[in-house]
């Protein structure tokens, strides 16, 4: 199950998981686009990205730096089962 977490003006939209049975948590990234739709997951806590389909090397270089900067909240959220929870 994907949770929101955030969206953004140009229709990226950010969500979680629920905490994993490794405590791993999945931050996904998806954003429509003409004809198509881009997607990509990371990984916490180890930052490993399982995924990318459609973004650029330097999107994903910046989706890694926003992982990095909220990881701690989306932990949060992932245990309290989504921010509608919190």
């Amino acid at each position: 199950m994907l949770y929101p977490y955030i969206e953004f003006p140009n229709e990226l939209i950010v969500t979680h998981s629920e905490i994993k049975k490794d405590n791993s948590v999945w931050i996904n990234f998806e954003q429509p686009c003409k004809n198509c739709f881009r997607e990509a997951r990371i990984a916490l806590p180890q930052y490993k990205w399982l995924f990318n389909e459609g973004f650029s090397d330097k999107k994903i270089k910046e989706f890694e730096q926003f992982s990095h900067q909220n990881a701690a909240m989306v932990y949060k959220y992932a245990r309290l089962g989504g921010i509608n929870n919190a």
